[in-house]
């Protein structure tokens, strides 16, 4: 081999050894891929405090309640923002909101008692803003409001004094009243306060009647009621002792129970307590009456105070109640605060969760007229 020949060669193994060089070695380290789990919208507690009936105690007015919505976290029960302040513009004078249901996902509807200004029933935006009036109708809401709660069909039941409203999605009355106040028998012939109400799940109506010797719930047909076939109750339905005063209410619809709160201005037996149905849909019978609070065995048994409750709401999802009560046993009522409980269906029993008040008293909750779960 002669020396160009050799000289070619190792021009070519230079070539060779460059282009190793210039090629890129593989990456020992693993690629990590983090990947970020779905966030979930967080759940609210919505509160409307104002204008309420806590049974034979004396409340706050229109004038010296918080006059606001606000929403806390549902989970922490930290406050998370006020909604609306209708002590401020563009309320008018007198406004207070006598309770609240959730709409959709950005808005709810607010009752407004207002018997000065005007009445009215509001869609109000979750992230505040402008408030639109569904309807202001003064035949419809002629009466001292009390609770609205929302049907399936998009419409509302509107308690008021005496008799029960109903009007649908568009505000229009339905019914000439939906619920009068003389009823069939079982029913209450002389109902004199509705103060609550809830829907089953074939949408007849439970409502409770809140009047010395008169304190029951009655059980209507889901269209409303024109004869005596509409009150569906076999046998009336009388409240545990009759001073006891029925004010809030709340359906658990996997078990068909109906809970239902009491209050009055003393701590004897079955006065301010809490009591759960067994409601048979098709039959009407609601029965088995059972105790699951009773404010005449605080401290000794339960070491927590409900006295005064004033509203309810149930979260489906959890099976979590939440009940708005009075912090003390004073008959005029200091002040009102959230407490958050457990139920246990099977047992009919009810859990605090923690070992203090929800959610505390303060200025925004003098008198909580309203509560409802929603994101």
């Amino acid at each position: 081999m002669n020396v160009s020949e050799v000289l070619k060669y190792f021009f070519y193994f230079c070539i060779f050894i460059t282009s190793l060089s210039c090629t890129k070695k593989p990456d020992d380290t693993a690629v990590e891929v983090a990947i970020t789990p779905p966030v979930s919208s967080p759940k609210y507690l919505y509160v409307a405090s104002g204008a309420c009936y806590s049974g034979g105690n004396t409340t706050f007015s229109t004038t010296t309640a918080s006059n606001l919505i606000f929403r806390i976290n549902a989970t922490t029960g930290i406050f998370d923002s006020k909604i609306a302040d209708y002590n401020a513009v563009p309320a008018n004078a007198g406004d207070s909101p006598a309770g609240l249901v959730n709409n959709d996902s950005s808005s709810i509807h607010v009752l407004v008692e207002n018997a000065t200004a005007g009445r009215r029933i509001e869609l109000v935006p979750k992230a505040g803003g402008n408030r639109i009036t569904l309807t202001s109708n003064t035949t419809i809401l002629s009466a001292a409001l009390r609770q609205i709660f929302k049907t399936s069909d998009g419409g509302f039941l509107v308690s008021k004094g005496t008799i029960m409203e109903k009007v649908n999605s568009q505000g229009v009355r339905v019914g000439a009243p939906f619920i009068p106040t003389a009823l069939a028998a079982n029913c209450g012939a002389a109902n004199a306060l509705m103060t609550s109400m809830i829907t089953l799940n074939n949408g007849n109506i439970v409502f409770s009647n809140a009047v010395a010797a008169n304190n029951r719930l009655s059980l209507i047909s889901a269209g409303g009621y024109s004869t005596a076939a509409n009150c569906l109750l076999t046998a009336p339905l009388n409240a545990p002792v009759a001073t006891a005063f029925p004010t809030a209410m709340a359906y658990v619809a996997a078990s068909n129970q109906l809970i239902v709160a009491y209050a009055g201005n003393a701590t004897t037996a079955s006065l301010n307590s809490i009591y759960v149905y067994d409601v048979n849909e098709t039959s009407g019978v609601i029965n088995n009456a059972t105790v699951i609070y009773d404010s005449n065995l605080y401290p000794s048994t339960y070491p927590y105070l409900l006295y005064g409750i004033s509203a309810m709401t149930f979260d489906s999802a959890t099976n979590e109640l939440y009940v708005s009560t009075g912090i003390s046993t004073a008959t005029t009522v200091v002040n009102y605060a959230i407490e958050k409980f457990t139920y246990n269906s099977t047992l009919k029993t009810l859990a605090r969760v923690g070992s203090v008040p929800f959610y505390n008293y303060g200025i925004d909750t003098k008198c909580i007229s309203g509560m409802a779960i929603a994101d």
